[in-house]
C-alpha cells in the first residue's frame, strides 16, 4: 500500500466516524423530541382523566339538572383556573356545557343502562360514548380557536424562590 492509498482509507474511515457521529446526534434529538411528546401525552390523559373526575363527580351530585350544570361549571371554571370574567373564558366554559350535559344525561341514565347490561343490549355504553364524543368535539372546537389544548390551560409553571438563610 502507497501512503496515497493508507490517507485514502483513513479518510474512508474519518468519513464513516463523522457520519456515524451525526447518526447519533439525528437519533438523540429525535428521542429527545419523542420523549417530550409522550411526556405531554402522559400529562393531559392525567389532566383529562383527573378533570373528567371532577365533573362528573360534580354534575352526578346535583339534585336536577340545572343544580347538576351550575356544579359542573363551578368545577370546570375551578380545574381550569378561569372565570366567566373575560369573553374568552365565557365562551370556554359555555363551549364546554355540551359535556355536562352528557355527563348529566349518562348519570339520569345509569338506572336504564344497569337494566340494559343485564339485558346484553350495549345500552350501558352510550352514555359514556356522548361524553367522549362531546369532550372530543369540545377539544378540536378549542386547539383550532385557541390554537392549543384546552389541557395546557392547567400548566402550572413552578416559580424556584431563592434560598435564603435565616440567623
Amino acid at each position: 500500500m502507497t501512503e496515497q492509498t493508507l490517507t485514502a482509507f483513513l479518510d474512508g474511515l474519518e468519513q464513516q466516524a463523522h457520519d456515524a457521529s451525526a447518526a447519533e446526534e439525528n437519533f438523540r434529538r429525535d428521542i429527545a423530541k419523542r420523549l417530550r411528546e409522550l411526556e405531554q401525552e402522559r400529562a393531559f390523559g392525567f389532566r383529562r382523566f383527573n378533570l373528567m373526575r371532577s365533573v362528573i363527580d360534580a354534575v352526578a351530585s346535583g339534585k336536577d339538572e340545572e343544580e347538576a350544570l351550575a356544579k359542573g361549571r363551578e368545577t370546570v371554571a375551578q380545574e381550569l383556573q378561569i372565570g366567566a370574567e373575560t369573553a374568552v373564558n365565557l365562551e370556554t366554559l359555555q363551549r364546554f356545557e355540551p359535556v355536562l350535559r352528557a355527563c348529566w344525561g349518562a348519570c339520569v341514565a345509569e338506572p336504564e343502562a344497569a337494566d340494559a347490561a343485564d339485558a346484553g343490549t350495549g345500552a350501558e355504553t352510550a352514555g359514556a360514548a356522548a361524553v367522549a364524543a362531546a369532550l372530543k368535539e369540545f377539544e378540536a372546537w378549542f386547539s383550532t380557536a385557541r390554537n392549543g389544548s384546552f389541557l395546557s390551560l392547567m400548566d402550572q409553571e413552578i416559580v424556584e424562590l431563592p434560598l435564603v438563610e435565616v440567623c
